[in-house]
């Protein structure tokens, strides 16, 4: 059985966060509308694998030397990671609605969607085309994480009694029952937002990352660090996927929910797996300094930088390098005080209290 260390289990390998750091650039593209990014919006998904590789992981070595799972401190944990940063978030906009906004209609309208945001329903608010959060948009992948982080650790629990090879499988037919299910909505008319915004439609992106780590926590993907030659094909056309994906997928295509998003799925499945095996092309090519600490920070970049790209293109008139420039940098900033001034103070401070027993 093959059980990562403590360092792993953490996410703090500097090439996983590297790895953010490209999915939150991506992003942060394909918002601002530059030139050639049409699909970075691939970079939530990729974070999506990541999160459910690094979820499972922690769940399934907590439950192998402990014999259960504590879900008190999970959850206690995902809160103290997640919610500060929001709720500052959150605060800084609704402030910002009162004053910005003209009238009471629309001051109460933002309002509104801030708590849509805080109790993690943008999803399917956008899921079912009621056309909200605006300004708060983007947060509708925080919404299907969180919606993640509360049935998952139930339900890996109840896995646990299984074989690892019976485990996998059982994460194998869920993943098979999302992707069968978008496409039969896809078939049946279904909205574009429906498919994109759906937890159960992008479920199987989460769990090719629970599947991934099932798979490497139970030894059955060993050979990853012996076989060199597959390792180095492998990671060569995943690499390719990946930078092709931002450049031509686009979000409103049949193609996307039919195969598109399984080739990404497996792509950043095994630049994920290579990350975590050991030195490697790919492991040196990430490991760079700038975009290890943008991953570090990358929720609240994440966070800040959809309703700056927003409000900048809804208030002035930029040519697209300034505009580019202008809403880059704001977001550095605001980074920079919810990391420093908020989220690391947090952790430093309750990091032992709700620990990962075990590790």
């Amino acid at each position: 059985m093959a059980l990562l260390t403590p360092q792993h289990l953490r996410g703090h390998l500097p090439s996983l966060n590297s790895l953010r750091g490209v999915a939150v650039l991506l992003v942060y593209l394909f918002h601002a509308d530059v030139p050639g990014f049409t699909g970075g919006f691939i970079g939530v998904d990729i974070f999506f694998v990541l999160s459910g590789f690094l979820i499972t992981i922690l769940l399934l070595q907590e439950y192998q030397t402990t014999g259960t799972i504590f879900f008190k401190n999970f959850y206690m944990r995902r809160i103290l990671r997640l919610f500060p940063a929001l709720c500052l978030l959150l605060i800084v906009f609704v402030i910002f609605s009162l004053f910005f906004f003209p009238t009471a209609a629309e001051k109460l309208f933002h309002i509104e969607d801030a708590f849509l945001t805080l109790f993690y329903i943008s999803n399917w608010t956008r899921a079912f085309d009621l056309g909200r959060p605006v300004v708060l948009g983007h947060c509708w992948s925080l919404s299907i994480e969180e919606q993640f982080y509360i049935f998952w650790p139930l339900l890996l629990y109840f896995l646990m009694r299984f074989t690892p090879s019976l485990r996998a499988l059982s994460i194998t037919v869920l993943l098979l029952i999302s992707w069968g299910w978008r496409l039969w909505l896809l078939d049946n008319d279904a909205s574009w937002s429906r498919l994109y915004n759906g937890f159960d439609t992008r479920a199987d992106m989460l769990l090719a990352g629970c599947l991934l780590a099932s798979l490497w926590n139970a030894g059955y993907l060993n050979f990853w660090k012996t076989r060199a030659k597959v390792r180095k094909i492998a990671v060569g056309m995943a690499a390719i996927v990946l930078l092709l994906s931002p450049l031509i997928c686009n979000w409103q295509t049949g193609a996307l929910y039919r195969y598109q998003y399984g080739l990404i799925a497996l792509a950043s499945a095994v630049v994920i797996l290579d990350c975590v095996s050991g030195p490697g092309v790919l492991i040196r090519a990430l490991e760079f300094a700038p975009l290890v600490w943008l991953g570090k920070v990358s929720y609240g970049f994440y966070l800040w930088h959809y309703p700056i790209i927003h409000i900048v293109g809804a208030t002035s008139q930029l040519n697209r390098l300034q505009f580019v420039a202008t809403t880059f940098s704001l977001t550095l900033i605001c980074t920079v005080i919810s990391w420093y001034g908020l989220e690391s103070v947090v952790q430093r401070k309750y990091k032992t209290r709700y620990r990962l027993r075990g590790a």
